[in-house]
């Protein structure tokens, strides 16, 4: 077989050359808006611009203006949602104490116990009618992928002490939470979707997949968490691990956990919430919080994921959404939640401006757009996934504008006085 010329080869070598010096040229100026919003975040919050509206911002002008980004850009942006989610669902699980149970509050539980099914029930009511040739498993689906909140969205609502302090901490357990608590759900009609368009999963098919994708993971991660925590306790009783490593120690939990279950056919995301609760509760010293993961690491992780959700993925969401689609996102912040939210809050001591306070302030951020990828990703087959992804795209960014400005000036909206805030 002939080679191509020398000076053919010479060639593509230096444009692959020209090629990385300009990604290179792209991700230094990336990095410097990154650091000084970081430095400078006081006084931009101040103005009502949030972390996740600032990166998404960032992105869409790379997305838009900047080089192509190549494939390997959106394999990049999978193995980060993978990790973002699997360090976030377990640090949420890690709250799920059972003496921190007791503490979430009833309007907590009944948000999530009550108020999640009810948002995925009303969704896909709203989807069956505007989407009426989908199969039904896919409206579930889409349902599902917009009804968790997002706590980094949510973040200018717990700094803003105008907002009585037993709102904020009722709005964020429950944004912490619901993103784990969705997660099965997404995997069941995801399933069930695959099965419609899969005729090789009929005559029990169907069952087996969910049921290994959920029950193994599950196993997997109630069988990992709970050793680990009891064998937590054996060294620090016996003082044989050094503390310094105790916190990179739990990262590397993680992902055993995740790849355990990969191994052996379950949902590794699945596995990493189950794990998180059942380490949380064998080990007798306190698990390290939510807050731990979400100050520091998963911050820096959920600023990347917002701008590559930005660059990969909103200019071409905004190219293909439908106004149909449109319709959707819109009756889900508005329409969807608010409903569902009031209803689960029916017969608790909240008022009429606290019950439009939660119903509003779920903002759709990570949980949406990195569930929505994952099923991408990994169940084959969905017919209109493609447009499952715009929605939920679209949506994420749709809420992080719209939540994110309405949280500067949500103590004249939702009429919070001094007095109020103060108890």
């Amino acid at each position: 077989m002939v080679g191509k010329p020398e000076h053919y080869r010479f060639e593509a070598v230096r444009a692959e050359k020209v090629l990385e010096h300009t990604m290179e040229h792209y991700l230094v100026y990336i990095a410097l808006a990154l650091l000084l919003f970081c430095l400078f975040s006081a006084r931009i919050g101040a103005l009502g611009v949030t972390m996740p509206m600032a990166c998404l911002g960032l992105g869409v002008i790379v997305g838009i203006g900047g080089p192509v980004l190549t494939p390997e850009a959106t394999t990049t942006f999978h193995h980060l949602a993978e990790v973002t989610l699997a360090l976030l669902l377990f640090a949420d699980a890690t709250t799920l104490h059972r003496k921190q149970l007791t503490c979430i509050g009833q309007r907590t539980r009944r948000m999530l116990l009550v108020g999640l099914p009810l948002c995925i029930l009303f969704g896909t009511l709203i989807n069956f009618v505007l989407l009426p040739g989908w199969p039904i498993w896919e409206t579930c689906l889409l349902a599902a992928l917009l009804s968790p909140t997002d706590a980094a969205l949510g973040q200018s609502i717990r700094s803003n002490e105008r907002i009585p302090q037993v709102f904020r901490d009722a709005m964020n357990a429950e944004s912490g939470l619901n993103d784990g608590l969705a997660l099965p759900f997404v995997i069941f009609f995801a399933g069930l979707a695959v099965g419609d368009a899969d005729p090789t999963l009929g005559d029990g098919g169907l069952l087996k997949l969910v049921a290994v994708q959920i029950g193994v993971g599950a196993a997997v991660g109630l069988l990992g968490g709970y050793a680990s925590g009891k064998l937590r306790n054996f060294v620090i009783e016996r003082e044989l691990m050094d503390k310094e490593l105790g916190q990179v120690a739990m990262l590397v939990l993680v992902g055993f956990i995740f790849f355990a279950a990969e191994h052996f056919g379950g949902n590794a995301f699945v596995a990493v919430f189950v794990s998180g609760i059942a380490y949380t509760n064998a080990a007798k010293a306190s698990a390290l919080p939510a807050q731990h993961f979400l100050e520091g690491d998963g911050q820096f992780l959920a600023m990347l994921s917002f701008f590559f959700i930005g660059a990969l993925f909103v200019p071409e969401a905004l190219t293909f959404l439908t106004p149909t689609g449109f319709a959707i996102v819109v009756s889900s912040l508005v329409l969807v939640r608010p409903v569902a939210i009031w209803l689960s809050l029916i017969g608790t001591p909240t008022q009429a401006n606290e019950r439009l306070f939660y119903g509003w302030f779920g903002p759709r951020g990570l949980a949406t757009a990195l569930f929505a990828v994952f099923v991408a990703m990994d169940f084959k087959g969905v017919e209109h996934i493609n447009e499952i992804v715009v929605i939920a795209i679209t949506a994420v960014v749709v809420s992080a504008f719209a939540h994110g400005i309405s949280a500067r000036y949500a103590s004249q909206i939702f009429r919070f006085g001094r007095s109020e805030a103060e108890e």
